[in-house]
Order: structure tokens, then C-alpha cells, then sequence
């Protein structure tokens, strides 16, 4: 590992706390709201959960399908003849790229698309380095823009869908039920957790994989991830929702539909359910996209009018714009380096 590869994994590190401070609030958002589980004892349970998921999942079981995917977005021809610098300054401008939207999103204290706010610094750096040729464009758009728009609209239906029929099931269940899905909330936490954490943490390891094989010029096919790559990433993310802060949870949790304990649960199997599957299929998606979706989705089917739609539209907009923004700062970014150090 040389010297730009340790510089491009301090700055993945850097995004990963980001993520798991921005995405790992959504984790526990829905049972901090409804008051299922206190804060402290939910931000532990995911904390827990944040941090051995990946190890389990990524690095033992060796599913690393998002990461590989998020470093098939550009041409494999294209950076076969750069030099190592070439490469380290494509990664440096995708990390900072992501590295300042996300810090300026933080202060608007709405969910960010942490995923396009990568991928998107991710394309527009590799645009300026390797030209329009240089990016697989099918698997930005199956994989990138098709998801923006595709991943709200599959999560809204299966809120429906869960929603519909927990009510369903629950229709001549006594009271009691309500403590049994108050209980039932410890469980969807660490599902919710581990869907989270898996997806995200395999984004950063998609730009190291990057960084091994145009800075350290090892083979992208026969790469695999070691223990303490992973390691380190998963200890970021924890970190990162332990320092996470309330406002996101109660923007998340409160602010677009108010819901009840056996909602909360629809919400998160929902969001559970959508996140490991893209994970497995190798999708990079957001996981604050697909949190808020599942909670509008429930809101439809609860009551439609309960939805706050102005603060919906707010995030919607956030989401669209994400990945156009973080591609231009991206490209930006590395034009100017590449003209100051090239």
C-alpha cells in the first residue's frame, strides 16, 4: 500500500463516519420516535450491529457486490495505461468532491443521499480525467440515475404492501399486539442496522478498490478485501452514528408522518427488506432514500393527508439534485488539480 492509496483510504474513512452519522441516525430514527426503545439503548443495539455486520457479511462471507460495482462505474480500459498520480488525483477529487457536499448538507439537517453524493463525485472526477469514453454509462444508469428515481417509488410500494398486511393480520389481535411490536423493534433495529451498514460500508470500499488497483496497480478481478480494510470502515460507520445527531433523527423520524409503534415496525422490515436486497444484487442505493420512502409509504397507506407532502417535495428535490451537483464538483475539482499538478 503506498502513499496516495493510504491518502484516498484516510479520506474513505473520513466518508464513512459521515455515512454512518448521517445514514445511521435513519437506523433508529422511527423507534426513537414512537419511544419504543430510549435513544441511548437503540444507538448501542446499532452501534453493535454497524460494526460486526460488515465483518460477517463482507469480509467472512465475502459478499462484496455493491464495491465492485460502485468501481465498474468507470471503464476498466480507460485507466489501464495512467500513472499513479493520474489515479490518486481522479480519487482525491471524488472524495472531496463528496467530503464538502456532505458537510454542506449536514447544516440543512435533511436526509442526504450519501450514496450520490459519492457516486456522483465519483463520475464527474472520472469525466474529467478519462473523457466521456471513459465511464460505463449503462452502469451508471441502471445502477446510478435509474435507482434515484426507481428506489423511492419500490419503497413507497412495499410500505403499502406491509403496511396493508400487518393491519391485515392484526385485525382481531387484542392490545397486547402493541407490545409484542414494541418488543419486536429491538430486532427490526439490528435487521434495519445491518442493511444499512453493509450497503455503505461497501461504497468506501469501492473507491480503496479504486485506489489498490490505479495507485498500487494490483488487478481489480483478483483483488480481495482484507480483514482490517473492512475492519476499519465498519469501526467508522459506528463511530459515526454514536456522534450522530438528533436533528436527523427527527427529521426522519417525525417530520414526515407521525406514526405509531406498529408503524414504525412496517417502516423498518420495509426498509430492511429493500436495503439487503440491493445489497446482495450489488446496488448501491441510499439508504436515507430508502428509509424516508418506506415511512411515506406507510403515511399513504395510513392516511394520506398525514403526510407532511411540503417537507417530502424538500427531500425529493435534495435527492434529484444530489448526484448532478456532486458530479460538477467532482469534475471541477479534478480539472483544477489536474492543472495545477499535471
Amino acid at each position: 500500500m503506498n502513499a496516495y492509496t493510504v491518502v484516498i483510504l484516510i479520506m474513505a474513512i473520513t466518508y464513512t463516519f459521515y455515512m454512518g452519522f448521517s445514514d445511521g441516525a435513519n437506523a433508529v430514527a422511527t423507534c426513537v420516535a414512537t419511544r419504543a426503545i430510549k435513544p441511548y439503548y437503540a444507538v448501542l443495539i446499532a452501534g453493535a450491529v454497524k460494526f460486526i455486520a460488515p465483518l460477517i457479511i463482507c469480509y467472512w462471507l465475502g459478499n462484496d457486490s455493491v464495491a465492485r460495482t460502485v468501481g465498474s462505474l468507470i471503464d476498466g480500459s480507460s485507466f489501464a495505461d495512467i500513472s499513479s498520480k493520474e489515479g490518486f488525483i481522479f480519487l482525491f477529487s471524488t472524495m472531496l468532491a463528496a467530503l464538502i457536499w456532505s458537510a454542506i448538507s449536514i447544516f440543512t439537517a435533511l436526509p442526504n443521499s450519501t450514496s450520490h453524493t459519492l457516486l456522483g463525485g465519483l463520475v464527474g472526477a472520472g469525466l474529467a480525467s478519462f473523457g466521456f469514453s471513459g465511464i460505463d454509462w449503462t452502469a451508471v444508469g441502471l445502477n446510478v440515475i435509474l435507482m434515484v428515481f426507481l428506489t423511492p417509488l419500490i419503497c413507497i410500494a412495499v410500505g403499502i404492501l406491509f403496511d396493508r398486511f400487518f393491519i391485515w393480520m392484526c385485525r382481531r389481535m387484542d392490545r397486547g399486539v402493541k407490545k409484542f411490536f414494541k418488543a419486536a423493534q429491538v430486532v427490526n433495529v439490528s435487521l434495519l442496522s445491518t442493511s444499512i451498514s453493509i450497503n455503505n460500508v461497501q461504497k468506501s470500499m469501492g473507491v480503496f478498490l479504486l485506489a489498490t488497483v490505479m495507485c498500487s496497480g494490483e488487478s481489480m478481478e483478483g483483488y480481495k478485501f482484507n480483514f482490517w480494510t473492512v475492519a476499519i470502515l465498519s469501526f467508522a460507520i459506528m463511530l459515526g452514528l454514536l456522534f450522530g445527531g438528533y436533528k436527523l433523527i427527527y427529521t426522519v423520524g417525525k417530520k414526515i408522518y407521525r406514526m405509531g409503534t406498529i408503524q414504525s415496525v412496517v417502516a423498518q422490515l420495509s426498509t430492511a427488506s429493500v436495503a439487503l436486497t440491493c445489497s446482495f444484487i450489488g446496488i448501491p442505493v441510499s439508504t436515507g432514500q430508502v428509509v424516508s420512502s418506506s415511512i411515506i409509504g406507510v403515511g399513504i397507506a395510513e392516511r394520506i393527508s398525514g403526510v407532511h407532502w411540503t417537507r417530502v417535495k424538500k427531500i425529493f428535490a435534495n435527492w434529484i439534485l444530489t448526484f448532478p451537483i456532486a458530479m460538477c464538483v467532482g469534475a471541477l475539482i479534478c480539472l483544477i488539480l489536474r492543472a495545477i499538478f499535471l
